[in-house]
């Protein structure tokens, strides 16, 4: 009698394992798609200063920080830019202002890793008076291709 009770229950568990089955190891009802690639496009940034500093505020950090991650697999095929520092009295320090402030982007962009052998950045302080008092940044355009290894 013992036999065929432990006969009947290891039936019932072997009929019934199916049931407890993973459902991951079903094959998918709908179509896989390959995620999309990325695409590496031209990218504007503009890096605004505190008048009368070079010094990167925390938001233009922010704002490198995330053209780092947007530029992910990309690689950086030329930068051109416009330094602008209408915020100094005389021609001169609006041109050493510019200076600086080119000289901090580029030392944080390069700090992010974002380089290119081909880079054209001039220099702008002759803003008009409608324009001069936000004149105090330095605005870029890089130019990407997707990045390739080997």
């Amino acid at each position: 009698m013992s036999k065929s009770i432990i006969t009947a229950c290891a039936a019932i568990t072997a009929f019934s394992l199916p049931a407890f089955a993973d459902d991951a190891r079903t094959p998918p009802t709908t179509p896989y798609y390959a995620p999309a690639t990325q695409a590496c496009e031209e990218v504007n940034l503009t890096i605004y200063f505190e008048p009368g500093t070079a010094d990167l505020t925390p938001f233009a950090r922010d704002a490198i920080r995330e053209t780092r991650e947007q530029l992910s697999g990309c690689s950086v095929t030329s930068i051109d830019g416009t330094a602008t520092a209408n915020d100094a009295d005389t021609d001169a320090d609006k041109l050493t202002l510019a200076d600086a402030r080119r000289a901090e982007v580029m030392k944080a962009l390069a700090a992010h890793g974002i380089r290119s052998a081909q880079t054209n950045l001039k220099t702008n302080i002759s803003a008009s008076e409608k324009e001069a008092i936000m004149a105090r940044n330095v605005g870029l355009t890089l130019e990407t291709t997707p990045a390739q290894v080997g």
